[in-house]
């Protein structure tokens, strides 16, 4: 397992990583999202959008589940929070996602844990609250393009 952790000290910085993140991943794979709500999840997806070259707003897909992005779509950013089980994402046809070729963000991606997503990257976004602006941001993964790509970053 390749892992790196960055720090970032606004929300601003955060967006920048992601940038710089999406544009040395600009090929389909399966993004990880974990943190508390509040942690940037959201954040981090926009920048990591803007990374790949589309300009389109992104917003969080809390309510809608899913949003696409690129025309034709590129990125599919999912925000799993509402769903109780894996059989609402297997119903929401989530396996058609997959097989787009598209990237695919999911944000409290439990409930797609029992898939075989590969290349996936795993991002975990972390806070203390004595600098809550501040941001311990962890990624990880074992694909080996990946890790390659995430070292120059």
């Amino acid at each position: 397992m390749f892992s790196v952790v960055m720090k970032t000290k606004s929300s601003q910085e955060t967006f920048d990583l992601a940038i710089r993140v999406g544009a040395a991943l600009d090929f389909p794979l399966v993004v990880f999202l974990h943190g508390k709500m509040g942690m940037g999840k959201t954040v981090f997806s926009k920048g990591f959008v803007k990374g790949l070259g589309i300009d389109d707003e992104v917003t969080s897909p809390t309510y809608t589940i899913v949003n696409e992005y690129g025309n034709p779509p590129r990125v599919f950013h999912f925000d799993l929070y509402r769903l109780f089980d894996s059989n609402e994402l297997y119903e929401m046809g989530f396996e058609d996602y997959l097989n787009q070729g598209a990237t695919l963000l999911l944000e409290w991606p439990d409930l797609a844990t029992e898939y075989a997503l590969e290349p996936k990257l795993d991002i975990t976004l972390k806070s203390d609250l004595n600098t809550p602006d501040e941001r311990e941001i962890i990624l990880e993964t074992t694909h080996p393009e990946i890790m390659r790509l995430l070292k120059k970053i």
